[in-house]
């Protein structure tokens, strides 16, 4: 690669900073909501969905990452320990939405219980080897619940995350869908680093 690749590229990012800096508070501010009321989801990728979608793979990444780790500092001590489930929201976001599996709700709800389905098994083993199986959220009820019925650590944070997961990620990819919708075509045009024009969101 060029220095002149390398420059445009410093320079995409370089634009790209104030909507990251948007999909982290996207990211934080429900999460901060959802787990003041310990409810039994997450609501913590809109940010990383939507940035996926508009500005591409590297830039969905960026944002899941850098809101954990800001979040770690801010919300939850736990929260840094799920940037790799970050990294996977966004690859999943990136290859399902590349195949045009965000353009309607036929495709979204199952892409969504999907990225739940990944969310859950990529999480699962950090809850068990650094959490006991317990990280203090909503979805941890559930987890507690079942640890009380008899089932395994493991089980029991596999089976949670199942439970929650699934549901959490389809109404993410809802949220995230629905907001596009609401912007003209024409501004997110303007967007081509992303997967809009394969959804149909852009001209």
């Amino acid at each position: 690669m060029d220095a002149t690749s390398i420059a445009d590229r410093n320079s995409d990012l370089y634009r790209q900073v104030p909507f990251i800096a948007f999909g982290i508070v996207l990211n934080l501010v429900p999460a901060a909501v959802i787990a003041a009321l310990k409810l039994p989801v997450y609501v913590d990728a809109i940010g990383t969905i939507l940035l996926t979608l508009t500005l591409g793979l590297r830039a969905g990444i960026l944002t899941g990452v850098a809101s954990f780790l800001l979040g770690g500092i801010t919300q939850n001590p736990v929260m840094p320990f799920f940037c790799g489930t970050q990294f996977f929201i966004a690859l999943y976001v990136h290859m399902v939405a590349k195949r045009g599996w965000f353009r309607d709700l036929r495709h979204i709800i199952p892409s969504g219980i999907g990225l739940g389905l990944v969310a859950a098994v990529v999480s699962a083993p950090v809850i068990v080897a650094v959490f006991g199986g317990l990280t203090g959220s909503g979805a941890s009820l559930i987890a507690a619940f079942l640890l009380a019925t008899g089932k395994s650590v493991l089980q029991s944070a596999v089976l949670s995350g199942l439970a929650a997961e699934p549901l959490d990620k389809s109404v993410q990819c809802l949220i995230v869908f629905w907001l596009l919708k609401g912007i003209p075509k024409s501004v997110l045009s303007r967007f081509r680093s992303g997967s809009l024009q394969e959804n149909g969101l852009s001209v």
